[in-house]
């Protein structure tokens, strides 16, 4: 398993967590979110973190289909 990949089952796998103990999917999605804003703005200059926010305002994702009762 990659670096990548087992970053993101462990972070994945905490959702879950939060998740099975009915915490709001809203409140945990937005402190991912900011998370990941204050790592992009630590380790980026201002052009790539401008063009990464653009590219994740801009993609369309697929949701996850909850009627499996997994987010995976």
């Amino acid at each position: 398993m990659s670096d990548e990949d087992k970053i993101y089952q462990d972070l994945l796998g905490h959702v879950m967590h939060l998740l099975e103990h009915r915490l709001p999917v809203t409140m945990i999605a937005a402190c991912l979110m900011a998370i990941a804003q204050r790592l992009y703005r630590t380790h980026l200059n201002e052009e790539d973190y401008e063009r990464i926010m653009k590219v994740a305002y801009e993609t369309n994702i697929e949701p996850y289909d909850l009627k499996k009762g997994t987010l995976h």
